[in-house]
């Protein structure tokens, strides 16, 4: 494939490429939550505790490359996040998140991308919310699926589309990890020269 060709992108409404997973964490997973940084989260390792019900039969199954929508606003996201699970286990979030299975991995590595964009967030979401007292979030999940973003029309661009962004994202990963070393390497020879 030469790339990315121009004019070959069409409005898809979200309920073509996504379903809502309705399954229930009758098996007791691991509840997680999700982080605008972090994506899907284990509660206890990223925040120290668990936030969740004492009893989770009733929370949301998530699986590996599912897309969760949370409700919540936070930051610069003001109608709430939207991220992919890379968490290869089942796991169980809130009921008040959204989660849904994509026709296929592809199209959820491309929407956990253009989702990651604030105004992309803002502007599919913002028409579908209704704003309910104390600014709290109304919105269905079926509703989540009825507005439309730009996809490319061919599996093939999807494809090369989302491995560019896992790639470059792998690097950015990679790169920030050295920059950790490197700090704490020099956090260390600091220390060591003014013993």
């Amino acid at each position: 494939m030469d790339g990315i060709r121009e004019g070959n992108w069409q409005k898809t409404e979200l309920s073509k490429v996504l379903q809502e997973r309705t399954e229930k964490n009758i098996n007791g997973y691991t509840v997680c939550s999700v982080s605008v940084s972090q994506g899907v989260i284990n509660q206890i390792e990223y925040l120290g505790r668990s936030f969740a019900a004492k009893e989770t039969s009733h929370y949301n199954i998530v699986k590996y490359g599912d897309i969760v929508y949370t409700k919540s606003p936070t930051g610069d996201f003001p109608y709430g996040i939207v991220k992919r699970s890379y968490i290869k286990n089942a796991v169980a979030v809130s009921p008040l998140y959204g989660v849904y299975k994509p026709i296929n991995d592809n199209i959820g590595v491309f929407l956990h991308f253009y989702f990651m964009q604030s105004n992309n967030a803002f502007n599919y979401l913002h028409p579908l919310i209704q704003k309910g007292a104390k600014n709290t979030i109304n919105i269905t999940n079926a509703r989540f699926l009825e507005n439309s973003i730009p996809l490319p029309k061919t599996e093939d661009e999807v494809v090369y589309i989302a491995n560019a962004l896992t790639s470059i994202q792998t690097k950015i990963d990679l790169e920030k990890s050295l920059l950790c070393s490197y700090e704490k390497e020099k956090q260390y020879l600091l220390r060591q020269m003014f013993i």
